[in-house]
């Protein structure tokens, strides 16, 4: 995993949002107010968060995550919804969809939520091929969500799109 990588699950895992603009970062704390230390990492390493932010091919393919969204926004209108609901459920999906072309997959001994390996522990096991620890202590399968959601919201954010009013990532 590359140091820019890890900054963001670092600031994912904690409930920061970080989007570019221009040739600055904007971060937003989530619940939890976000360490000095790692906004002192973050500034060390703009040039390769905002890299990792926005990459020649996520921009090329913006256009069609924008068409993706209003065709899917639509097909939820058609359901009752109000616009805002229709929105929200219409971005979640794209989230998914992200996640399942580009999320992170890692190697089959190690759990997706804490990094370390499974051994011979318990494990819950997903469809994309990784697997978290079945612990609750460790609380592997919520540090996951919260990366994944929040590496593919931050990506869609990047090209353009944003969630819908009120409501965070990891929602």
């Amino acid at each position: 995993m590359s140091a820019a990588a890890d900054l963001l699950q670092r600031l994912s895992d904690i409930g920061a949002t970080v989007r570019p603009a221009g040739d600055k970062l904007v971060i937003r704390a989530g619940l939890r107010p976000v360490p000095a230390d790692l906004v002192k990492r973050l500034r060390v390493g703009k040039a390769d968060v905002l890299a990792a932010l926005v990459s020649p091919a996520l921009l090329r393919d913006a256009p069609w995550w924008h068409r993706e969204f209003l065709v899917r926004k639509l097909g939820w209108l058609t359901g009752n919804r109000t616009v805002i609901e229709a929105e929200g459920l219409a971005f979640q999906q794209l989230v998914l969809e992200w996640h399942r072309q580009y999320g992170t997959r890692f190697a089959g001994w190690q759990c997706a939520g804490c990094g370390e390996p499974i051994g011979g522990l318990g494990s819950i096991d997903f469809q994309d091929g990784n697997r978290v620890h079945f612990d609750e202590e460790r609380a592997c399968l919520i540090r996951f969500g919260r990366h994944w959601r929040g590496t593919a919201t931050q990506a869609l954010i990047a090209m353009g799109l944003r969630p819908p009013t009120g409501r965070t990532f990891d929602d």
